[in-house]
């Protein structure tokens, strides 16, 4: 039972069929609760880990995590240095466009 960080990869039991999920969100430290990605793009919410599910909910559960896999990088969101001259000449543009002043 290992503390997940985003970007780890786990071995989820989605329906009582095992695969590979990357974590996405940390919902909650304490409670080790995840929200995990599948590879068929299938989001599960609030997954733990099965050795903490109580007896109750070991049988009512549809999905939880049973072991490690390892960890992907995350691709970082870079941002783009728009000016607010370049926003401006496209909007004088677009307006052009629309008044039917530049044909396509």
């Amino acid at each position: 039972m290992k503390k997940l960080k985003l970007g780890d990869i786990v071995g989820a039991v989605f329906l009582g069929t095992p695969e590979e999920c990357e974590v996405i969100e940390i919902t909650d430290n304490k409670k080790k609760l995840y929200k995990l990605r599948m590879k068929s793009g299938t989001i599960l919410p609030s997954v733990t880990w099965f050795k903490l599910l109580d007896e109750k909910q070991k049988k009512n559960k549809p999905w939880y995590i049973v072991k490690y896999i390892g960890h992907k990088e995350l691709k970082v969101i870079q941002k783009d240095n728009i000016q607010k001259a370049d926003l401006d000449k496209e909007l004088h543009k677009q307006k052009n466009f629309i008044r039917g002043e530049i044909k396509k």
